[in-house]
Formats: C-alpha cells, structure tokens, sequence
C-alpha cells in the first residue's frame, strides 16, 4: 500500500532503480562488501546494484533491515530525490539521523 502511494503517477521501474543506487552507495558509505552482506543475510545484490534486474519488495525489505533504514522513509526520500525536493546528500543525512534514532531505541 506504501509502496503504490509514494509511487502513483511515476515510473515504478526508475523508483526501484533510484532506491537500488540509494542502498548501493549506502552500503559503500558503511564500508560493507557485496560478500560480506550475502555472508551476512545470503541477498546477492551485484545484479541489482548494476541495474540488471530489479528486487522484489521482500529483498528492499531485508536490506533496509539490515541497514538499519526504515522502508518507509527510504520510499519518501526516493520520491523527494526525483521530484527534486532534496538531494542525494539530504537522503543520507535524512538515512543516518533515522538510524541514529533507531540505535537508541534499542
């Protein structure tokens, strides 16, 4: 239901793409390798990463787990991203802070 929301009126497939660069340069920015996330939760995502095939939800799903990121706000900040409300470089602040505030609460 989030997921068609944030995403009416759009190109779904440029969606996932942007939220796969997203998850890519967030990995890179928490210094995971692609071999240490598929030891970790077994998702390969060297095709998906290069745009070769798109993820199913439950895989988006997994990852922002493991990230630490919420789906929710990674699908808002995609949408801002593309409408050009904020920059890539407000979607990680945005990332982190939720983070942040995600540790703590543990």
């Amino acid at each position: 239901m989030i997921l068609c929301f944030i995403m009416k009126n759009q190109n779904r497939k440029n969606q996932i793409e942007l939220i796969c660069q997203f998850l890519k340069i967030w990995r890179r920015s928490q210094n995971i390798s692609q071999q240490l996330l598929y030891n970790k939760i077994g998702i390969d995502v060297s095709n998906y990463e290069n745009g070769k095939c798109l993820p199913g939800i439950i895989t988006i799903l997994s990852l922002c787990d493991f990230y630490g990121l919420t789906f929710d706000s990674l699908l808002k900040s995609a949408e801002a991203v593309d409408r050009g409300s904020i920059s890539i470089g407000g979607f990680f602040e945005m990332a982190e802070r939720s983070r942040q505030l995600a540790i703590g609460s543990h």
